[in-house]
């Protein structure tokens, strides 16, 4: 069967704007617009159909606590990245970003269970101007562990705990910074030197010493106990 011929006149303004870096939808288009030509033609691409194994087989890579990228789930089940999403959602689940917290050990939880009724009493009738709460805190590049900062939680039976992402005790590369807060408001922020060995000798003499000389000498001063600090060298 021959094929139509198309006018030469339509062919030379196809041939001008394939030279323009036009695309075939864009040629189409502008001629139907312009000149009524190809009313007939319509372009479609028909979605890829994904079998039972395949589904299966990204359910399965989808559904644990570190699920690797959609590129490489595509890679493995020859399948292009859109339709990966595409079972990803009609399988009802759904991407989310997992919360960093610090593990809890049972002897931080055992700390956190005793009570302080004596600071209690101190802080009574108005006292609580007069003190000062103080900590310090670490800041690290990344605690990862080269675990995934995201997973895939289903909608109708959401896991929460695959959100959470523990860090362990063992720490990467990282600074100290100490700060406060009391009713007068907060302190500045003072960074501790990479490398040095804090005890109570550095602690009081290079954090809390130049804070009460050039600060408020009157606070009591209140921090968490600590077992590398000695409490009768602290300030109170």
């Amino acid at each position: 069967m021959s094929r139509k011929k198309i006018d030469d006149g339509l062919e030379r303004r196809i041939l001008a704007l394939l030279e323009l870096k036009y695309s075939q939808p864009q040629i189409v288009k502008i001629s139907k617009k312009r000149w009524n030509q190809f009313e007939n033609i319509k372009f479609s691409r028909q979605r890829p159909v994904t079998t039972p194994s395949t589904v299966s087989k990204v359910i399965q890579a989808i559904d644990v606590n570190d699920p690797p990228t959609q590129r490489s789930i595509a890679k493995s089940c020859h399948a292009s990245q859109s339709a990966i999403l595409r079972i990803i959602k009609q399988a009802n689940f759904t991407l989310r970003k997992k919360r960093k917290v610090h593990k809890l050990t049972s002897s931080n939880a055992e700390k956190h269970r005793r009570p302080p009724p004596r600071f209690y009493r101190q802080l009574a009738n108005n006292r609580y101007n007069n003190f000062i709460t103080t900590d310090e805190s670490w800041f690290y590049l990344d605690g990862t562990e080269g675990k995934r900062k995201v997973c895939y939680i289903k909608k109708s039976d959401p896991d929460y705990d695959r959100m959470i992402l523990e860090q362990d005790s063992s720490r990467p590369q990282g600074f100290m910074v100490w700060a406060g807060i009391s009713s007068y408001g907060e302190t500045s922020l003072r960074f501790v030197k990479p490398g040095v060995k804090i005890n109570s000798d550095y602690y009081i003499n290079n954090i809390l010493k130049p804070f009460f000389i050039t600060g408020r000498s009157s606070l009591v001063f209140q921090q968490k106990e600590k077992e590398k600090k000695s409490p009768s060298r602290q300030r109170s």
